[in-house]
């Protein structure tokens, strides 16, 4: 079989991935082993840009109708045992608030809880669903572009490249007849164990399994279902509940917000997952005896805080779990592996299609390898900060010494959950300020806080949310580049941007805005936007187009020889 990308591992980096090409029309291939999706929770939280970029495929909606009850409190909440003292909530907006706000265009709507109302200037809040439930979607929408095939059940075993393209050779899950898969490039989404990653020479560096008392080692995951869970509880419903004492720690994240559960414990030293009674454990992170019924149980690793040392050679790029290893706090390894495959998207298909030359491809490592330093340095701390908090014997005490000690744990706790879940920053803060094929501006750069986000339009940020004549601005953006023109623009100018792109073979969408609001916000007449969203220029009226045309696309890389 032949195509212009092979795609390994169909996670949700692989899928979106299918997705981004085949909304451009670029023939590509997805192999994944797993002809079926997952059945065992994995991830559960998706941030504001991945449901961003899911509304730029046209899709938040169906992604944000998944999950928890609509009006079920997407709360985190802190407790002794879970049936015993309660020390400390954030409270989150049901994907209900959520999806209301987005029908408001962004603006505050329902309850904000503590992420307040200005905190998140965006059209679309975070959401808690999990990837089980994410990817038949993900599936279902890479299927239905006549340029993606699903090659499900099938598992790329070796992987070649040279000068002129890549060969996958690949062998049916349940056995059969090997088979070769030829591509001009190869994307491997296949996971920490990356066949592809391996084919490369390529290694992961930064620190591997640190030790903690809670997400420092080895991990049991505990799938079950309970009806009486809730009543054995006896507290306002959350998305997710700790348990913080000295005896049995352990995490319970609420799966549909009715009756299923994953329960996730750390394993003493020496300890083997099947020495865990999984009843009497979830018992005693409860604190209270209620019916049970396991559906299943997976051992895992956490204190992971990996990179890869490269995330590309030659016509092989590295994306998701490949390129980088999280521990869970902050919920960012499935949505920095969506960003991944969004930047690198739009890259191949305008190679591909020869409105860029190979060149612009060199920027994918340039661009996101920064973002996976950063956001997996961000996981650590967190990690840190919650499985290094120690809570004595006295947090359970009866008394004025037990009431003192919850609430000082409390307060710790509430400066941990704040610092780990209102993150704006971290989310929609995304900047690619040290780009290649993104105009640089002099002066000092913003701030990177993970708490805070400051709406910018700097070359390489996010585009910020606005906005206009009752529209989302993302909205109005085209698929691929979009000139942002405030004020009338001029004929000529016009046909000066439009005989660029066709000379280049690229798309641009122009867009005329005449808003003082949003001109104030993006700070400039003229504003380039690339596929993904993010700023490539901004300048005055009457700017030549080639420069930042050239800059965007990797010409200019490609005349300096090198990025």
């Amino acid at each position: 079989m032949q195509t212009e990308v092979a795609i390994v591992g169909g996670g949700p980096a692989g899928l979106m991935l299918a997705i981004e090409l085949g909304c451009r029309d670029i023939p590509c291939v997805l192999l994944e082993e797993d002809a079926d999706p997952p059945a065992f929770p994995k991830a559960n939280a998706t941030s504001a840009r991945t449901m961003e970029h899911y509304r730029r495929r046209g899709f938040s909606d169906e992604i944000r109708a998944l999950g928890l009850p609509p009006d079920y409190p997407q709360d985190v909440v802190y407790c002794t045992q879970l049936a015993e003292y309660e020390l400390a909530r954030f409270r989150i907006p049901s994907r209900g608030d959520a999806a209301r706000r987005s029908e408001a265009g962004g603006h505050a709507s329902g309850n904000a809880g503590d992420y307040g109302s200005d905190a998140w200037p965006t059209p679309e809040l975070p959401h808690r669903v999990q990837q089980m439930l994410i990817e038949p979607v993900l599936r279902r929408r890479a299927a239905a572009y006549p340029s993606v095939r699903l090659c499900l059940g099938q598992r790329a075993v070796a992987v070649e490249q040279d000068d002129q393209g890549v060969t996958a050779v690949v062998e049916p899950e349940g056995g059969g007849q090997a088979w070769r898969l030829e591509a001009r490039y190869l994307v491997g989404c296949d996971g920490p164990r990356s066949l592809v990653r391996k084919s490369l020479g390529v290694a992961y560096s930064g620190q591997g399994s640190e030790q903690r008392d809670f997400f420092g080692g080895q991990m049991l995951s505990i799938y079950f279902r309970s009806r009486s869970l809730y009543e054995a509880i006896g507290k306002q419903h959350a998305w997710q509940y700790w348990a913080v004492n000295a005896r049995q720690r352990g995490l319970l994240i609420a799966v549909d917000g009715i009756e299923t559960f994953l329960l996730a414990v750390q394993l003493a030293p020496g300890q083997e997952p099947a020495d865990i009674d999984a009843v009497a454990t979830a018992h005693a992170v409860v604190g209270r005896e209620f019916d049970f019924e396991l559906i299943d149980r997976l051992p895992w690793v956490a204190g992971y805080t990996l990179v890869a040392d490269r995330m590309g050679a030659g016509r092989v790029f590295l994306a998701g779990d490949a390129a980088h290893l999280f521990t869970p706090t902050g919920g960012m390894g499935y949505n920095t592996s969506i960003d991944d495959v969004v930047n690198l998207g739009w890259k191949l298909a305008a190679v591909i299609q020869g409105a860029a030359p190979p060149a612009l491809l060199d920027s994918y490592e340039r661009e996101r390898r920064p973002m996976a330093l950063r956001n997996t340095a961000f996981a650590r701390r967190m990690a840190d900060s919650i499985g290094n908090l120690r809570a004595g014997a006295d947090i359970e005490a009866a008394g004025e010494a037990g009431v003192q000690a919850r609430a000082e744990l409390g307060r710790r706790l509430a400066v941990h959950v704040a610092s780990e879940f209102n993150i704006p920053g971290l989310q929609l803060g995304v900047r690619y300020l040290d780009s290649p094929i993104v105009a640089a501006e002099s002066g000092p750069a913003p701030q990177d806080d993970p708490n805070r986000y400051e709406p910018l339009a700097l070359p390489g940020s996010r585009a910020p949310h606005a906005v206009v004549r009752g529209k989302v601005l993302f909205d109005l953006f085209g698929r691929d580049f979009t000139l942002l023109a405030f004020g009338v623009l001029p004929a000529a100018e016009r046909e000066a941007w439009h005989g660029v792109a066709d000379e280049y073979g690229m798309g641009l969408e122009v867009l005329e805005i005449d808003d003082a609001a949003a001109r104030m916000l993006y700070g400039a007449e003229r504003v380039l936007i690339r596929p993904d969203h993010h700023i490539a220029w901004r300048g005055g009226a009457g700017a030549d187009a080639r420069s930042p045309m050239a800059r965007a696309t990797g010409r200019r890389a490609e005349q300096a020889g090198s990025l």
